[in-house]
């Protein structure tokens, strides 16, 4: 009987070893989970306990969107004015860098007239350069105002106007004129070349 029993006993044991081999791993990893779950609840039950005399929903008036309707209307305004100055300012960039302006200088500072009433270095007038009108070679219309100032200190008003039907024609020239200390200099007739 003794001899049975201690027969039986590694077999019995080994079944068991593997049983314990197979379900090691997930008794170990359900502990880990539980033992994770419970110390996610205390957290929880410490946040409570920590913030139990605050509120746990807002128990107030919501904002009223029509207050201070004045002060959105300022911002609105304010907001618009600036972007429509940087737009102008980009635009206005744009035409001063052309090269029918940078043409139009070229000639300006070549001409014997206007270099007697200006000077020597013609530019721009101001701190800021301004092109008016229309500048628009893809359409064919140039309509052009901007002044311009020498070394004698003397303001000059250059005039453009000129415009063509078509992008195989050359531009038609009505109009390219300074006028400067109350005389009216004809740049069409003084100079055989165009500006465009």
């Amino acid at each position: 009987m003794l001899r049975l029993v201690t027969r039986g006993l590694p077999k019995l044991t080994h079944a068991a070893a593997k049983t314990v081999l197979v379900r090691g791993p997930l008794l170990h990893s359900f502990s880990t989970s539980t033992r994770f779950n419970n110390s996610v609840a205390e957290d929880e039950a410490k946040i409570v306990l920590k913030d139990k005399n605050r509120p746990l929903r807002i128990d107030r008036e919501l904002p009223d969107p029509t207050t201070e309707r004045r002060k959105r209307i300022l911002g609105f305004v304010v907001f618009s004015v600036a972007i429509g100055s940087a737009l102008s300012l980009i635009f206005n960039y744009e035409k001063t860098e052309s090269p029918i302006i940078s043409n139009t200088l070229y000639h300006l500072r070549r001409s014997p007239a206007t270099r007697d009433i200006l000077g020597e270095s013609i530019e721009f007038d101001g701190i800021i350069p301004w092109v008016y009108g229309e500048l628009n070679s893809v359409k064919g219309r140039i309509n052009i105002t901007f002044y311009i100032k020498g070394d004698k200190n003397v303001t000059g008003t250059v005039r453009l106007v000129a415009d063509r039907n078509t992008h195989d024609e050359e531009f038609l020239i009505h109009e390219w004129s300074v006028t400067a200390a109350g005389k009216k200099i004809d740049l069409l007739s003084e100079n055989s070349k165009r500006p465009i």
